[in-house]
């Protein structure tokens, strides 16, 4: 499929072409058309156990029809085994002695084993599609097949002639689970399912089945992603956490509480926003925008702090609240509007790569523009009508006993140690180069 064009438009076409074709052979099953990529893996179950490779097929079986039932899973599949395969074996003076030949055994097995259509019953309001299933599924089944039958009704059974074994096509074809034989039931989940839900269902079914589980047999968990998700949404709580407290802590013990707490509401504010326009673009939480997020936690909180302290500035100088909001904003907007931007020349390009990365990565700009985008508009219109109000009501209230330490010891350390102090003639002496008009050699003063 050409990249842009409709999905779904290009599945009708090639399953009404697959459905043309009329000359499949009888025995052919019907053909299947189907989208991939529209699932994603989850976890897989590991189960061993003492027991032969059959059987612990046939129980992994049993184990994933029990694990559909729950309402949270869609599809389980079934790893480890290659096809199965029963494997018949006759001796050659046997055969002969019932005049038989090996082609011949092999078309009677053959005729008493089928699962095939049978055609179609037409009623008045529907067509009834009619299937004859008589294939055999189990050694005891191949064993009751009637081989030979004689005049007086005495029959011949495969059981009583040959030696029948339950195995696999490729013995080699197998997982080994912390060094034993293993199945492994993969849990797939379509794209609209939650990932850390469909785990903990999972987890659930786990415990309840253990607890009837034969003797000797293990469940365990693996090739968990989820456990990778919930790593990402614990690095991106905690990071954002430590920033929120960073800023509320830092600001405070210049500003004071009040003006702390309307800077660092920005980045809640723009996260939240950024999910509304995941949410309108169709974008879910998952690894690639978790990274976006990550990313914004450092940059979003820089607009809010240079706005603040502008704002700041100007009510030191003299200037009331509001007034202090509207000029320290007006000032910084040129600067503050030059990052955003230069943030959207240097991610926007990911939007347009094409080809399978391009698509893994489009989400990548869009979310951390997104997040910006909303830092910005809080930052120019919301932001500075709090730090106003809390500003005017900062001047009304004297610092307190921590910040006024602190902001003692800023003052101390501006005025005694970084400021340059002032000179005079009669304290100081300045070593320099002059040169005089009357004279051309220089001279020291």
């Amino acid at each position: 499929m050409r990249e842009g064009a409709d999905i779904d438009r290009f599945e009708t076409q090639i399953r009404s072409e697959v459905e043309a074709i009329s000359d499949f052979p009888a025995e052919t099953e019907d053909a299947v058309v189907t989208q991939l990529g529209l699932t994603d893996f989850v976890v897989s179950i590991a189960l061993t156990g003492p027991m032969a490779p059959g059987d612990l097929k046939v129980y992994a079986e049993e184990v994933r029809d029990r694990l559909l039932r729950e309402p949270e899973l869609s599809k389980v599949e079934v790893r480890g085994f290659s096809d199965r395969q029963f494997r018949v074996e006759v001796a050659k003076e046997t055969l002969q002695h019932l005049g038989l030949s090996v082609q011949r055994l092999a078309e009677i097995i053959g005729k008493q084993s089928l699962d095939r259509p049978a055609g179609t019953l037409e009623a008045t309001e529907r067509e009834i599609l009619i299937r004859f299933t008589d294939e055999r599924r189990a050694r005891h089944a191949f064993e009751d097949i009637v081989v030979r039958g004689g005049e007086g009704g005495a029959i011949v059974r495969l059981g009583d002639i040959a030696t029948i074994t339950d195995r696999f096509e490729v013995a080699e074809e197998r997982i080994l689970f912390n060094g034993e034989r293993a199945a492994l039931l993969d849990v797939i989940k379509r794209r609209d399912e939650d990932t850390l839900r469909v785990v903990d269902a999972v987890r659930r079914f786990i415990a309840r089945e253990r607890a009837t589980a034969p003797p000797g047999v293990e469940i365990a968990l693996t090739n968990d992603v989820a456990s990778v998700v919930r790593d990402r949404l614990r690095l991106l709580s905690s990071n954002g956490l430590q920033g929120l407290l960073l800023v509320l802590v830092v600001m405070a013990a210049f500003f004071g509480l009040r003006y702390s707490f309307w800077v660092a509401m920005g980045l809640p504010t723009s996260f939240l926003g950024a999910l509304a326009v995941m949410l309108l673009l169709g974008l879910t939480i998952n690894m690639i925008t978790m990274v976006a997020l990550l990313l914004a936690i450092g940059l979003l909180m820089d607009d809010a702090i240079v706005i603040a302290e502008n704002i700041a500035a100007h009510v030191e100088r003299g200037a009331d609240g509001m007034t202090a909001a509207i000029e320290g904003t007006r000032e910084v907007l040129p600067g503050v509007f030059s990052s955003f931007a230069t943030t959207v020349v240097v991610f926007l390009p990911l939007a347009f790569i094409t080809g399978e990365i391009g698509a893994v990565l489009r989400a990548l700009p869009i979310v951390l523009i997104a997040v910006m985008a909303v830092s910005l508009v809080e930052a120019f219109l919301i932001l500075p009508a709090h730090l106003g109000h809390a500003l005017a009501k900062r001047a009304e209230v004297a610092p307190g006993g921590v910040r006024a330490r602190i902001e003692g010891a800023i003052a101390w350390t501006r005025e005694r140690v970084l400021a340059v102090p002032s000179t005079s003639p009669s304290t100081n002496a300045i070593c320099c180069w002059a040169s005089s008009s009357v004279s051309s050699s220089p001279r020291w003063r």
